[in-house]
């Protein structure tokens, strides 16, 4: 796109150029900043007495606030259309308000004013100049931001009119960009249906389409391979507890530490076999992993203990995965019920057959999974496109003037 015919400096080192009639204005002076205070948290409610009240940035969507809780006390308030700026962890999430909200501590409501600060001209320049706030956030002890630090942030203002033309452009762009990322999360979403569907298919019916079939008189199961039985999972595998990690009375070393999340450290002992299958039992419940080396499971997650020599891991690996493991929450703390899982009844097969499946799953999961791979890197491509598009015409890189 063409740029402007003329640029002066903005003074801003971030910013560089810009057009030579555009201003630098403090944020202050453009717009009414409400910061948010909390009330006694036993005047929240969850009945919809009182005024919807968002604490932080816990209820943020794409683009606006669902909220949770309630408060009919609430001191501040944010106005419909009012633009809401997370000030504490994560500093710089932005929402609008698409009706009156009772706003907490966390929260700052931006209320541009009229006829100087067009309300989605100032939402893109936020989601910009926010850059600020990050760099004052992580410089502090407890990561947030001061009500003076985001009134003091440096606005790149042009003429009310041409604010509106940028507005207009960023909303047509934005949106048609915003349409192709929901595409591929889309596709994603099916690719991953796939994946799930070619493993419950395997590992419950074979790979041989004209085998002789029987019930299995489990309902998740439904029919399978006339030579094949029913076990309880228990009488295979075991889930084992993780184990505490006191990480004062470690030493480092590269054996592989695992949560229920994954990898998030290393240890100089294992407390598994190798290979080792590991399952969350708190955070991602019922999430599976799979760990080529030994590895140290932490008290978040289960690891599996095969009972026997003759059960190929791989296999049961995708055992596991068509399980849905999260169907078994323990119903008094939270977590996975272990009891619950190990009673589940699985196929018993042949430790010839068990590798047969586990290989053609591990091809055909990792065909699969590249394409996944391949959908969420244009996803972060098409992001970082849209953030430098927005960039862009809000520093008036671009003139976008006679674009819409």
């Amino acid at each position: 796109m063409k740029r402007y015919p003329e640029y002066k400096e903005s003074g801003v080192e971030w910013i560089g150029e810009m057009p030579e009639y555009w201003e630098m204005k403090r944020l202050k002076y453009i717009a009414d900043l409400n910061m948010g205070q909390s009330p006694p948290s036993e005047e929240y409610n969850s009945d919809q007495i009182g005024t919807p009240f968002l604490q932080g940035n816990a209820e943020f969507g794409s683009h606006h606030p669902t909220p949770k809780i309630y408060c009919p006390t609430a001191r501040k308030h944010a106005n419909p259309g009012d633009i809401l700026l997370s000030v504490r962890a994560p500093v710089g999430a932005i929402n609008i308000a698409n009706q009156e909200y009772g706003i907490g501590r966390g929260l700052c409501a931006i209320r541009p004013q009229t006829n100087q600060f067009e309300r989605r001209y100032a939402k893109y320049l936020l989601e910009v100049i926010r850059v600020e706030l990050h760099v004052v956030a992580t410089g502090s002890t407890y990561e947030a931001v001061t009500v003076n630090e985001v009134s003091n942030l440096t606005c790149v203002v042009p003429p009310f009119s041409e604010q509106t033309q940028i507005a207009n452009f960023l909303d047509r762009k934005t949106e048609q960009i915003d349409e192709l990322i929901r595409i591929k999360d889309r596709q994603i979403e099916l690719l991953q249906e796939q994946r799930t569907a070619l493993i419950n298919q395997a590992v419950t019916k074979g790979l041989d389409p004209n085998v002789e079939m029987k019930p299995s008189g489990v309902e998740w199961i439904g029919e399978i391979p006339a030579h094949w039985n029913l076990s309880m999972l228990k009488y295979a595998a075991r889930l084992v507890y993780g184990d505490t990690l006191i990480s004062e009375k470690r030493e480092e070393g590269v054996v592989p530490v695992y949560g229920s999340n994954g990898i998030i450290d290393t240890h100089s002992a294992a407390n598994t076999l190798s290979p080792a299958i590991i399952v969350g039992r708190k955070g991602s419940l019922g999430k599976i992993q799979y760990s080529d080396v030994p590895c140290f499971v932490i008290d978040t997650a289960y690891f599996i203990d095969s009972r026997t020599s003759h059960v190929n891991l791989r296999w049961l690996y995708y055992v596991f995965q068509s399980l849905k493991l999260e169907r078994f929450r323990n119903s008094v703390l939270p977590g996975l019920n272990r009891e619950s899982a190990e009673s589940q009844y699985t196929p018993l097969i042949t430790e010839e057959e068990q590798t047969q499946i586990a290989n053609f799953l591990d091809h055909k999961t990792e065909q699969i999974d590249e394409l996944i791979a391949a959908e969420q890197r244009k996803i972060e491509l098409l992001k970082e496109y849209r953030q430098s598009l927005i960039s862009e015409a809000v520093t008036g890189k671009i003139d976008v003037r006679n674009e819409v």
